[in-house]
């Protein structure tokens, strides 16, 4: 409403440009967490405007000749039809937040809260902390290890990231400025002065009035939960609800709910269930007043009804402003309006109760990646595998222009398995510079997983195909810096079907119970060190063809009991030197038909003609002495290390060949034990070994240092309990009883020395 209908009251300045620029008529829309905009039919007696030198500028419109008004920027500028004196033109104002419209932008964001990453993103836009706040309640934002911007534009980004976590704004405008206000409780919004209701009856009201009011009620969810699922806790159940009291029973029930912790799920269920019931009273209306804006109270006052005379919190309002007493000319249309509007100022609202919490519906949902991406492995410099307990490795993104391809690329990405048990499965870590294939959970971009790995033309494959597309393996290569390679390789060509295993360096194999091995032809084995074999129980072997064995140094064999050798037909031994037999009780030589001893040129026949003795000289009990052999000289086999046995994932310490122990024994001379007791014992190398004994005042140490040691061992860490000893009539033949039972001859020990000897001991 204006009094005076040839007086302008709508007015527009533009910083740093002196002008002529009338307007005509303007509408505009803002809302809470919306940026605003404001359309204006400006008129000038200059057909010429530099539009591109206006394009961008701060611009003021006033609304009332009290200054209040929309503080914006020049968005779009456009020339249109031209009078004899006047051209009209056309200005969009936009806040400095819609720019960021036209920024798209893919990137990665870690370790920072909400509140920062916008700070970053604002600033990088030139809206510094002047030009924005944060007002908010006690809420404390947690930080997003891992917050990814994908195919957003940044004004896209930063009203999901608020939408997600209930944070709303809004603009409060002046002359020489706008600030963007961040809050997420119902404090931050400025009280406007009181403005009254009158209904809309077409007088003219002397004060801008609300001419129209309303208030609708409309059905919402009166329950939410969430539920979501944590690795690191799997056996815990995340799940939160927050519920109201109205009903029906209506639940939002979502999954995943993005959150690890209890508390967080049950904050962000009480903030969805808020966004649900912010607006389950609404309220319209219309005015003339030109003071409200959205994110400010109105004070409504002088309703018929009560219970509306209160604060309501404006959340969107439309403006609109016509003065066309600025023309002096016809220039192609008029202003006149389809319901009658044709003057002044009058605009659209909707608004809530003031204290029912604000937050801003869910209209800018997060960007989904659908399929697959590929990704490079990365870590730290001079690092081939770089993993985390969970065996997750981290990535650069192609799309990532801001990663430095190293252990800061990312996030910890799980990389799948074909099999994964607790404490069994199948595992191969990524190594850095492996291309792999990323998909994302749900389409989240911030839940991302390696599924698989590929080859490119800078990692080849292990052999040239196609010429060897029949083999299928598995190859690995030595960690750090290369060299070597463990491989198995199954050749399926025709004809020339192997399987190949290549160890670098060692082959363990632990097998609980039978191994059966049939080889369809030939078998050959190389061991270009020592061989060790050890059978703890019996072993068979059957040759059915001739065995041929060559020792090329020397032959040591041990039988603990009895040999057995049988020969079906001859046995025949040669020896270079000495054949030496020895037997510590008899040697019988048994031959059916002939016994022959040669040596020397004389020799002993037994056969069945006889006995025939032939030397140059026969000597019976004449004196001389046998001859010596040199006797056995066996060295035993060294016991053969065991394989790396393993149970549940997890490699137990490898067998010591020849292993070492140490028992302790601590007791009184009565050999009662000392349970309990502390020891400590240094061995030759510098090692210590501390602990306490058993109940039988006993331990062994295994593994130790060879040579010797010194031991320590503490006080009986009992109470001291004092008994009671019998008396007992010792007499000289008691003594002597006691004496031989301990193997001594009464006869031959000093009595009076023993007696002396005990007493000091005792004393």
């Amino acid at each position: 409403m204006f009094h005076n209908a040839n007086q302008t009251h709508f007015s527009l300045s533009i910083e740093g440009v002196s002008h002529d620029l009338q307007v005509l008529e303007f509408s505009g829309h803002e809302a809470i967490s919306q940026p605003f905009v404001f359309e204006l039919e400006l008129i000038s007696e200059r057909p010429d405007l530099d539009l591109e030198s206006l394009l961008h500028r701060p611009a003021f419109l006033a609304l009332s000749p009290n200054g209040t008004g929309i503080h914006g920027l020049i968005y779009r500028i456009a020339q249109g039809d031209s009078g004899q004196r006047l051209t009209r033109y056309h200005v969009t104002l936009r806040p400095q937040l819609a720019y960021l419209a036209h920024r798209i932008n893919q990137r990665i964001f870690q370790h920072l809260s909400v509140e920062k990453i916008i700070s970053q993103v604002l600033e990088e836009h030139g809206i510094q902390s002047d030009a924005y706040t944060f007002q908010f309640g006690p809420t404390v934002y947690p930080q997003r290890e891992y917050c990814v911007q994908y195919d957003e534009s940044d004004l896209h980004f930063i009203q999901r990231l608020c939408e997600e976590e209930g944070i709303h704004y809004h603009f409060q405008h002046s002359p020489d400025g706008h600030v963007l206000v961040f809050g997420d409780d119902q404090s931050v919004f400025p009280k406007l002065p009181a403005t009254a209701y009158q209904q809309d009856s077409g007088l003219v009201a002397t004060d801008p009035v609300v001419k129209r009011f309303g208030l609708r009620l409309e059905t919402r969810s009166n329950r939410v939960t969430r539920r979501d699922y944590d690795f690191e806790k799997p056996r815990l159940l995340m799940e939160a609800a927050f519920a109201s009291e109205f009903s029906p029973d209506l639940e939002d029930y979502d999954y995943p709910g993005r959150f690890v912790e209890r508390e967080r799920g049950k904050h962000l269920a009480k903030r969805n269930l808020e966004r649900h019931r912010s607006d389950y009273e609404l309220a319209r209306g219309d005015s003339d007043q030109p003071l409200l804006r959205s994110g400010h109270y109105l004070d409504l006052c002088e309703h018929s009804r009560e219970d509306f005379n209160q604060l309501w919190l404006l959340t969107a309002v439309s403006h609109e402003g016509k003065q066309p007493q600025v023309l002096e000319e016809s220039i192609t249309s008029h202003t006149q309006a389809k319901d009658g509007f044709q003057q002044g100022y009058r605009n659209h609202f909707t608004a809530t109760p003031w204290d029912v919490p604000h937050r801003p519906a869910l209209r800018h949902p997060k960007a989904k990646i659908l399929g697959s991406q590929t990704a490079v492995v990365t870590g730290p410099i001079n690092e081939e595998i770089h993993c985390d307990p969970y065996g997750r490795v981290k990535v650069q993104f192609h799309w990532d222009r801001e990663g430095q391809g190293d252990d800061s690329s990312s996030c910890w990405l799980r990389v799948a398995s074909s099999w994964a048990g607790d404490g069994y499965g199948g595992i191969a870590i990524p190594r850095v510079g492996m291309e792999v294939l990323v998909t994302f959970l749900e389409g989240d971009p911030d839940q991302p997983l390696i599924t698989g790995c590929l080859y490119h033309a800078a990692h080849v494959v292990p052999y040239e195909l196609p010429a060897n597309k029949t083999r299928s393996l598995f190859k690995t290569l030595s960690s750090l810096g290369g060299g070597g390679y463990n491989e198995l390789r199954i050749e399926d060509k025709k004809g020339e079907e192997q399987i190949y295993l290549h160890a670098e360096r060692d082959w363990d194999e632990n097998i609980e119970h039978d191994q059966k091995i049939r080889i369809g032809n030939q078998r050959h084995d190389t061991v270009e060190a020592n061989s060790y074999s050890e059978f703890q129980a019996e072993e068979h072997r059957t040759t059915h063809a001739d065995r041929k064995v060559e020792t090329r140094s020397n032959d040591h064999l041990s039988v603990a009991n009895t040999q057995h050798v049988k020969v079906g037909v001859g046995q025949f031994i040669e020896a270079g030197n000495e054949i030496h037999y020895y037997a510590g009780n008899k040697v019988v030589i048994d031959a059916g038909m002939e016994l022959t001893a040669t040596g020397g040129g004389s020799f002993l026949k037994l056969d069945p003609g006889g006995v025939t003795l032939s030397g140059a000289t026969i000597k019976i009990n004449s004196g001389g002495a046998p001859g010596k052999g040199s006797g056995i000289s066996i060295l035993p086999p060294v016991i053969p290390w065991a394989a790396d046995q393993d149970k549940a994932g997890n490699l137990l310490d490898r067998a010591n060949a020849n292993p070492t122990w140490l028992e302790l024994n601590l007791h009184y001379r009565n050999l009662e034990p000392v349970p309990g007791a502390a020891y400590r014992v240094e061995f030759t190398d510098g090692s210590v070994c501390e602990g306490v004994l058993d109940a039988d005042g006993f331990a062994r140490l295994e593994d130790v240092p060879p040579g010797p040691a010194k031991v320590w061992y503490g006080e009986d860490p009992r109470p001291f309990v004092r008994k009671p000893i019998k008396a007992v009539e010792v007499t000289e033949e008691s003594i002597e009883n006691d004496l031989r039972k301990l193997g001594l001859d009464p006869n031959q020990v000093d009595l009076q020395a023993l007696v002396e000897q005990a007493a000091g001991r005792l004393a």
